[in-house]
């Protein structure tokens, strides 16, 4: 009888751990919107994080710090929606519940996450991409620096008007993904960094020049193009081992690399790039 009964159990434990299984891998699909009105125009920083979806991030013009709508799998994961005033930081986006941020319904529905921010107040941009098709156009807003990391992400970036300030700096860390940036002189950058993984990263140096800039990047099994207009004079550093460089129309000076106008240039772009088993080609645009 006691073996009778604790096979039954076992029986129907089993059937219910089955059950809950299948119910925690059945989209619970839920939308929210938050919104956090200005006090000041003083400096922010806007922190990003979100793992698996459509993103569009892009500025606004009104009285908000913040327009945020998740679409998101309620059971693999929570909104983070969190906001320092001290710090003058906010936190956005989804954190995991444990598992990964996947659809695992086979419908082909995906998650959502569109950001707006006010154009006119300098802003910290940090954001934490996963499994993403992004399009972040961040022109005509007041950035003082921009950190970008991807992976497993498709993402575009884009300056479509000139930056309302001048930015410190842009970090970008691309894993096993691919980034198109474009209008890159609109930003208004004095420094740029950028690390490739695996995937590719295509440079788009058009836009409004102001100053000259200065890149780092390095270049893993991935490949970088860098495509930079004819009026820019162009100088690239490079180490590199067992990769491929593409440098026509460039000439050999010393230790590095330069375009023939390089001298009577009015600005000048000077890459220094490390790479292992990647590629780098160059491409002037018009």
């Amino acid at each position: 009888m006691i073996v009778r009964r604790a096979l039954r159990f076992a029986l129907w434990m089993g059937l219910a751990l089955s059950s809950l299984g299948h119910a925690q891998t059945t989209p619970l699909w839920r939308s929210v919107d938050f919104a956090r009105q200005l006090r000041d125009t003083m400096p922010q920083r806007i922190r990003v994080q979100y793992g698996a979806g459509r993103v569009d991030v892009r500025g606004a013009d009104g009285q908000q710090l913040y327009g945020l709508h998740l679409r998101y799998d309620e059971s693999r994961s929570v909104p983070l929606h969190g906001y320092d005033a001290e710090q003058r930081s906010a936190l956005l986006g989804l954190e995991s519940r444990g598992d990964a941020l996947r659809n695992a319904s086979g419908t082909g529905e995906s998650g959502e996450l569109r950001l707006t921010l006010p154009r006119a107040v300098p802003l910290d941009l940090d954001l934490t991409l996963g499994g993403t098709q992004s399009t972040l156009d961040l022109g005509a807003m007041s950035l003082r620096s921009l950190t970008l990391k991807c992976s497993a992400t498709e993402a575009n970036l884009l300056f479509s008007n000139p930056n309302r300030g001048r930015m410190r700096d842009i970090d970008i860390s691309v894993g096993a993904a691919g980034l198109t940036a474009s209008h890159l002189a609109n930003a208004n950058a004095e420094q740029m960094r950028v690390e490739a993984g695996v995937g590719g990263v295509d440079l788009d140096f058009s836009g409004t020049w102001t100053h000259d800039l200065a890149v780092t990047a390095q270049v893993g099994l991935g490949k970088l193009t860098l495509r930079v207009p004819p009026d820019v004079g162009l100088r690239v550093d490079v180490e590199r081992v067992f990769a491929g460089f593409d440098h026509a129309a460039l000439v050999k000076r010393g230790d590095g690399w330069y375009s023939a106008n390089y001298d009577a240039a009015p600005y000048k772009l000077h890459i220094r790039a490390q790479t292992y088993f990647g590629q780098i080609e160059i491409q002037q645009t018009r």
